[in-house]
Formats: structure tokens, C-alpha cells, sequence
């Protein structure tokens, strides 16, 4: 990060910096690799060296200047890479990725990110997570195919006296004044956004209340599966539909097979939507996850136009503003319990998640001087959720990695059951769409046991 330019939180970190306090619960991003060859200490070494020089590696540190926003300020991560001592077995290893995942990396430490390696199947196996409120999966990417950061440019006197804040709320003011003129004008012609405003200004929520469920915090369970890309576009053209529409509708008939939805007509699928510009953008989270009314019922495997139709839609209508119910600037200068309220639901507030990333760069498949046999990426809630105030039962995330497509789903055991009883259910949902899904790691998933052997950390 050093000789990068200020970036500030946006309401989308903020979002996620307040959920442990306020969900429970916090979102981790967990990429995956798999490697042909074990990956040593060193290679591991060298790689955490060059990340924690990058925009993995900051923290947030409040304005000098009343309204201006936080920002992201350089750190050095405290979290050193960790090394497996011995081979994982396949009993193992959906434990030890469990476990990398589940380490704390609270909001105000020193411990901002986690990188870790394990002997795995005569290759390697490698772990890098990060809280979710750091940084979004397409910035990690581009963290980890950044070149080398270039050396940290002096701070002018300005700058280190709150000139770049005052610079800030006088942009927000200035911001603010102009689009919330345009929004107030719309708002009074669309009784429906104004009666959702005037609901979240009285403390109701704008999202569907949370069904019932408990306190406790239930840490998802997890299935990784690959399928043949090809395939996949084939099947998903067969019905119509494109490689993500297919992808829509398995994560909305998990919830459709197994959720209970207490005479609901429809259900939520959250669907992130990348607001991240070219190489540069540097923001920590450039998207907003906006919710796909899908209908309730039965799961079906017929045709795809609507899915298709209806999420293109919703994306064609959905940009910047969609993080909040009034306009951004205007929010970043309200006070903390309007603010609060005004935030637009997120990914906790849907049914599932559905994250298609893409296809893998090169320069992720990359990796500690190797070349990845495959790589994946989850998303988990840490502890876990909590049913009584997160809606969110199932999470899956997809990425192309050219010749295959790997995707990972979680979902929350008291609805899915276990890790084998979930990869049974995802199985044969790709089946029904004619889609042959192996596990990803050898072996059938397990689960449920913490790793045995000690860790080293060098």
C-alpha cells in the first residue's frame, strides 16, 4: 500500500466492520489453492513479504476532522504464515481450512490477514483469509496480482494536519447537496421508496424480518465441488439461461429444498454486484449485494429466461446508491443512529448468496512460485450465523478457472445437516441439471473435528 492514494471506508465497509458487534458475527473471505507441488516455508514466506506491502495490509483510522470519512491507513500485519507440520489426510482437511477461517482477526488488531500452508495429497494446500470488511474477493485478487508497490511517498504538511479531511467534507457537503435535490424529487413521486425511508427513519426494518432461531451463532458447513466449464455453459444454455442464471437458480432451489418459508410467495437471493473499476481502484469493498426476488415453492430445473431476464434487470438498476436508501454522500454526514438505519440490507439479510467471480486470473493461479492445480474462494460467517438476526442460510460462490468451474457452498447445519449431507443435497442438485459435480479435495467431505497436530509459525 505504501505510494498508494487515500482511500476512504464506504458504507459497505462500515457495514461490515459493525456486524460482529451488531450480527454476531463477521464475514471472512477464504481463497483456496491447490498445488502439484508442496509449497515450502520460504515460498510461503516470500509471499506474505510482498502482501503485507500491498492494500491487504491496512487499517482504519478515524477522521482528524468532524464529518470526514475514515480512512485506510498502511499496517503491518501481526498474523504470521503458518506452516502444517504433516501431510493433511482427507478426514483432515476440511478441518484445517475450518480452522484457518475460524482464527480471530477482530476489527481494531493488529492481525489483519492470514496466510497458511499444508502438505496435502503429495502437493500442497494453501489458505489465505481475510475479513470481509478489508477487503472484497475481486480486491483480494487484485491485491495478490498486484506487481510490487512502489516506495511511500512524503505526506505534505497539509495532509498531516487534516487537510485531506477538510477536503473530504467539503466534497461530501457539496455532493450531497446536489444528488439529494435530484433524490428528493424522485422520492416524492415514488411512494414505495418513500414509504421504505420513513420505515427505516422510525427504527423498522427495510428488509423482511429474520425468521426465529436462537442466539447462538451456527458456523456453516461446507461443500467444494468441481464441474466441467463447458458443460456448464452447455447446460445452461439448454435452458435458456446464461452461466450465471444456472448458478441463481441452485443456490435458490437449496433454499427452495430445505428452508423452511412459512407461506412466503418469494425468497432473497443476494446477488453481489461489482462496482470495481479498472486495474487501481483500491477501494476495500467496490460492490453492493442487491436481492433477487426468486419464487418460492418447489425446486425447479425447467427453463432460465426469467431468472435471466429478471437478474439482468435488477442489475441494469442497481449501481452506487444501492448501498443506502438515500444518497451516499448524504449519508456519510448523518449522525450515527440515522445512518444506521439508512443503510440498505445486505448480504445477511437474504436468503443466499450467490457470488459468481469469474474467471481466475493468471496472476492469482499464481502462487508461491507454482502454478495452481485449482484455486477456490468461500465466503463464511465467524462464529457463525445467528439465526435470530440474519436471514442468510446459504452461501456459494463460483469461480471459472478455465477448463473447470469450482463452487463452493455453505450452508448453515440446521437446515443442510452436515458436510456430507450437504455435498449429497449439492450433488444431486447439479445432477438435475445435467452436471456432473466431483469433490474438489479427494475424498468425501467430513467435518467436525479440530486439527491435532500443532502448528508452526514461522
Amino acid at each position: 500500500m505504501p505510494g498508494a492514494p487515500t482511500y476512504r471506508l464506504n458504507p459497505t465497509d462500515e457495514m461490515l466492520f459493525q456486524a460482529g458487534e451488531r450480527l454476531g458475527s463477521s464475514r471472512i473471505v477464504q481463497v483456496l489453492w491447490r498445488f502439484p507441488a508442496e509449497v515450502s516455508g520460504s515460498a510461503l514466506r516470500a509471499e506474505w513479504d510482498r502482501l503485507d506491502l500491498g492494500l491487504l495490509s491496512r487499517k482504519a483510522v478515524p477522521a482528524r476532522v468532524p464529518g470526514a470519512r475514515r480512512r485506510w491507513v498502511h499496517a503491518h500485519n501481526a498474523e504470521e504464515p503458518v506452516t502444517h507440520p504433516r501431510p493433511l489426510a482427507d478426514a483432515d482437511v476440511m478441518d484445517w481450512i475450518d480452522a484457518q477461517a475460524r482464527v480471530p482477526l477482530p476489527a481494531g488488531s493488529d492481525a489483519l490477514w492470514r496466510l497458511a500452508a499444508a502438505p496435502y495429497r503429495g502437493g500442497g494446500l494453501v489458505s489465505l483469509t481475510v475479513p470481509h470488511f478489508r477487503s472484497d474477493g475481486l480486491g483480494i485478487f487484485n491485491a495478490l496480482a498486484a506487481p510490487p508497490p512502489g516506495p511511500a511517498p512524503r505526506s505534505s504538511p497539509a495532509a498531516r494536519l487534516g487537510g485531506g479531511d477538510v477536503g473530504d467534507v467539503l466534497g461530501l457537503a457539496l455532493r450531497a447537496a446536489v444528488e439529494s435535490t435530484r433524490w428528493s424529487a424522485g422520492l416524492l413521486a415514488d411512494g414505495s421508496a418513500r414509504a421504505r425511508v420513513m420505515s427505516a427513519l422510525r427504527g423498522g426494518s427495510p428488509a423482511p424480518p429474520c425468521p426465529a432461531g436462537g442466539a447462538e451463532p451456527r458456523y456453516f458447513a461446507t461443500t467444494i465441488l468441481a464441474m466441467d466449464a463447458g458443460e456448464w455453459q452447455e447446460r445452461a444454455h439448454a435452458h435458456g439461461g446464461t452461466v450465471n442464471s444456472l448458478f441463481v437458480e441452485i443456490a435458490a432451489n437449496l433454499v427452495r429444498a430445505r428452508v423452511p418459508l412459512r407461506g412466503r410467495s418469494s425468497i432473497d437471493i443476494g446477488i453481489p454486484m461489482s462496482l470495481r473499476g479498472p486495474d487501481g481502484d483500491g477501494r476495500a469493498n467496490a460492490l453492493v449485494v442487491v436481492p433477487l426476488s426468486v419464487p418460492a415453492g418447489e425446486p425447479g430445473h425447467g427453463d432460465l429466461t426469467r431468472t435471466r431476464r429478471d437478474t439482468r434487470t435488477l442489475l441494469q438498476g442497481s449501481g452506487e446508491r444501492s448501498a443506502t436508501l438515500v444518497p451516499e454522500p448524504l449519508w456519510h454526514l448523518l449522525p450515527g443512529r440515522y445512518a444506521d438505519r439508512l443503510k440498505a440490507p445486505g448480504a445477511q439479510q437474504t436468503d443466499a448468496v450467490a457470488s459468481n467471480f469469474g474467471r481466475v486470473p493468471e496472476g492469482v493461479a499464481r502462487f508461491a512460485g507454482q502454478r495452481a492445480d485449482g484455486v477456490a474462494l468461500r465466503t463464511v460467517n465467524v462464529p457463525g450465523i445467528v439465526p435470530g438476526k440474519a436471514r442468510l442460510r446459504a452461501s456459494l460462490c463460483l469461480l471459472d478457472t478455465g477448463g473447470q468451474m469450482i463452487m463452493t457452498a455453505t450452508g448453515m447445519p440446521d437446515r443442510f445437516g452436515d458436510a456430507t449431507s450437504l455435498h449429497r443435497l449439492v450433488t444431486d442438485e447439479c445432477a438435475r441439471w445435467g452436471l456432473r459435480a466431483e469433490p474438489w479435495l479427494g475424498g468425501a467431505p467430513t467435518g467436525g473435528r479440530a486439527p491435532r497436530e500443532k502448528e508452526d509459525r514461522r
